[in-house]
């Protein structure tokens, strides 16, 4: 069997993992270098609750996707050699008014009754561990929620592809041939090249292949940082706070924007992270700036993704994760090579079907 993969990205290049351990041949083009568009520009957080998602299908997916990241990450690790930074660090999430405390509150309780672990701290025991500003009334703590180095993430996923796969870098997709509803073949500026089976994990730029999928615009910067300065990830509405374990970068993000593919990092996006660490963690500001980036989510109007076959069979969406790439890239991984492989359906192929938008 031969798969085409449009998009290597951390979706497209997990799936490609898998399909590759199931030794199926496997095809992948991107517009540019693999791994460096939304993957790359990430803050890596696996958190499912720190999000305060709601009960229902996506939250199941993003739970289930979060319990086999500590599975996914030792076999990247083991069949490439490369560390990818995976940190179950938990993850605290702040409130800085009364009516966040409330809100937090009611997740946590909402969360323990899915028999999930979320406890309240109040300021004083955060500030036995970390110097918080002021205006910190306490937060939540979610100790299974975790995080990856991304940017490690994406070279140890690009390293064993670029081994067993065949990868047409900068070839950017122009056209998908389909024959009687069926896939046929993909054809760029210099290729047409048929397959069996074809994937759409193009990120952001996945709405040209007839799905509304859409940018939306985060910019984020990183710091120095040193241990004593911050003991896990902090997730508030000022800014997320992610200390790399190695502890020579703190990752800063993030805004939101829908204003298609504009690029450059702005003045008004960098204050506001910037105010967000320094509301956070004050005595930060004294620190030195590593680098300023920005990237452009994959979003769908529902905020969900984008899973399974629609119209044109053989044609399998794994798009529009939006904030959650890199915390479903597992559960993406594991449904749509399922699905190839043996045609097992996923239950969340109906939930997440590109049909709910026609």
């Amino acid at each position: 069997m031969n798969v085409i993969i449009i998009g290597g990205g951390v979706i497209g290049l997990s799936i490609a993992y898998k399909l590759i351990k199931l030794d199926i041949n496997v095809t992948i083009f991107d517009k540019d270098r693999l791994g460096r568009g939304a993957s790359w520009v990430a803050g890596g957080m696996i958190a499912p609750q720190a999000e305060g998602l709601e009960e229902g299908d996506f939250l199941n997916l993003c739970l289930e996707s979060r319990d086999i990241f500590p599975q996914f990450i030792k076999e990247i690790e083991s069949d490439t050699g490369l560390e990818t930074g995976y940190w179950q660090c938990g993850i605290l999430k702040l409130a800085f008014s009364e009516e966040e405390k409330e809100k937090i509150k009611k997740d946590i309780e909402r969360f323990q009754e899915l028999g999930l672990r979320a406890q309240w701290l109040e300021r004083e025991d955060i500030e036995k561990e970390v110097k918080i500003g002021k205006e910190v009334l306490g937060g939540a703590l979610y100790p299974d929620d975790a995080q990856v180095d991304n940017r490690k993430l994406v070279i140890a996923l690009e390293e064993f592809v670029k081994r067993h796969a065949k990868v047409y870098e900068f070839e950017p997709v122009e056209e998908i041939l389909t024959e009687n509803g069926k896939f046929k073949a993909v054809k760029t500026k210099n290729y047409t090249l048929g397959g069996d089976v074809c994937v759409i994990s193009a990120g952001a730029w996945s709405g040209k292949f007839n799905i509304p999928v859409f940018p939306v615009k985060g910019e984020m910067a990183a710091v120095d940082v040193e241990k004593q300065d911050i003991n896990r990830v902090f997730y508030s509405s000022r800014a997320y706070l992610i200390p790399r374990k190695n502890y020579n970068r703190l990752v800063i993000g993030a805004t939101q924007e829908n204003v298609g593919f504009k690029d450059g990092n702005t003045v008004k996006g960098t204050l506001f992270l910037l105010k967000g660490l320094t509301d956070t963690i004050p005595h930060l500001k004294e620190n030195n700036i590593q680098e300023l980036w920005y990237g452009y989510r994959p979003a769908t109007d529902d905020e969900l993704p984008v899973l399974g076959e629609g119209n044109i069979k053989n044609l399998i969406y794994a798009t529009g994760h939006h904030r959650n790439g890199i915390l479903l890239a597992p559960i993406t991984a594991e449904i749509i090579s399922k699905y190839i492989y043996a045609r097992k359906e996923s239950k969340y192929f109906k939930v997440f079907s590109p049909l709910r938008f026609e």
